[in-house]
């Protein structure tokens, strides 16, 4: 993989908030229509033995993150993508249905919020994960990694599990969490007529 590529494969959760519709990319490792059993290929993981089933994978991912959401968020697809080459075109290759809704009970700002776990691989790359128009800490307060909770702690679990094909855009495995940052996304306020 090239540094900075979605080769060979990523995946882009579809979402709908209160007020928009987003996308969320994340890269993988090689897809293969040979893995898996529900019809939507799967992968081999990073540990080069275990094959995991996309649909099962990429479900599995929607419900660590739909506990950030507002029961007002609809996940509604994951769709697929291979590369031949890191300046190949994108090609589709499965459409993943999805009905999840988010469970977060939280009162604080969502509307043009922006959340942003970061973490890092094993080559010391940067690998970020995005959510909009999620409900944010308290004043916006950066969390550093050692005062993550237990949803925190899970989903780091699932990144960095070397039985799972996530990659960085530099192929490796997502090593650990960082911290998670907040902030208003000024390009969602300027859509959403926000003063």
């Amino acid at each position: 993989m090239t540094p900075n590529s979605l080769s060979p494969a990523f995946g882009v959760i579809a979402y709908d908030s209160a007020y928009g519709s987003h996308k969320c990319t994340i890269p993988t490792l090689a897809w293969s229509i040979g893995i898996g059993t529900n019809g939507y290929g799967g992968y081999v993981a990073h540990d080069g033995t275990t094959a995991v089933d996309a649909m099962d994978l990429w479900e599995n991912l929607v419900d660590l993150i739909k506990v950030y959401h507002l029961p007002s968020t609809t996940f509604n697809t994951i769709t697929l993508y291979t590369k031949a080459s890191p300046t190949a075109p994108s090609v589709p290759v499965a459409i993943i249905p999805s009905s999840d809704v988010g469970t977060s009970v939280a009162t604080t700002q969502s509307k043009a919020a922006q959340s942003t776990f970061n973490f890092r691989t094993t080559l010391f790359n940067p690998f970020k994960l995005v959510m909009l128009d999620a409900p944010v800490a308290t004043g916006f307060t950066k969390t550093l990694r050692a005062s993550w909770g237990a949803p925190d702690l899970a989903l780091e679990g699932e990144f960095s599990d070397q039985a799972k094909p996530w990659a960085g855009r530099d192929g490796a495995v997502i090593a650990s969490g960082i911290s998670k940052t907040y902030t208003l996304n000024e390009k969602l306020r300027r859509a959403y007529e926000m003063a």
